[in-house]
């Protein structure tokens, strides 16, 4: 008998021990995942970023169709190459400061569901004053005008009306984006507590969703 109960116990160790490394396993699985995300999320490869996401996952999750409604409104405006260059620069770098830095606080495994808590650390894109962009824009826009009011003269007598506006857009663009930048570094910081939620699909751990703690 207590050749039997020791043989019993040790089983139980076993299957214990088993579950447990499993168990890190899957957090460890999942870690990756997140890290892959939001590494992705932050250096702007968006298409990378999405293939970590669910099939059932929130369209307003998916970067990368977010970047091609983008696309296609600076092709609609079609303010030129130069406009466009910059314009996705800025949203970039928008996107990178709002997550400069995060911690992964926490993983819970059931089963082929799982959640995360994740600490945030970015500038406080709340703070980003539309109202003081336009300002800018108007600034920038008159200073340009007053300190090349001869050279947009002789540009015009020998140019068209649209290559006039392509060469505005074009001195124009980097300046004012620039100019934005500097404005979301001065924003100030703020920490941001989220919870992702993953599922497994054919075996890899896929996100399903990201909600701000409450």
């Amino acid at each position: 008998m207590k050749r039997f109960l020791k043989c019993l116990f040790a089983m139980m160790m076993v299957v214990g021990l088993s579950a447990c490394s499993n168990s890190e396993q899957e957090q460890e699985a999942i870690k990756v995942v997140i890290d892959s995300y939001l590494g992705n999320c932050k250096s702007g490869d968006y298409e990378s970023a999405d293939a970590f996401l669910s099939k059932d996952a929130g369209s307003d999750l998916e970067f990368a169709a977010v970047y091609s409604e983008l696309d296609s409104q600076l092709e609609s405006m079609g303010l030129g190459e130069d406009f466009d260059r910059e314009a996705r620069s800025f949203v970039q770098d928008f996107v990178s400061k709002t997550f400069m830095e995060y911690k992964v606080d926490g993983i819970q495994v059931d089963g082929d569901k799982a959640t995360a808590n994740i600490t945030l650390n970015g500038k406080d894109t709340d703070e980003f004053d539309l109202n003081e962009i336009q300002d800018l824009t108007l600034n920038e826009v008159t200073n340009y005008i007053n300190d090349h009011t001869e050279e947009l003269q002789s540009y015009a007598e020998n140019h068209t009306e649209e290559e006039l506006e392509a060469k505005m857009y074009k001195d124009l663009s980097k300046v004012v984006f620039d100019k934005m930048k500097e404005m979301v570094a001065q924003l100030p910081e703020a920490e941001t507590n989220l919870v992702f939620g993953l599922t497994k699909e054919d075996g890899d751990w896929k996100i399903t969703s990201i909600q701000e703690k409450q």
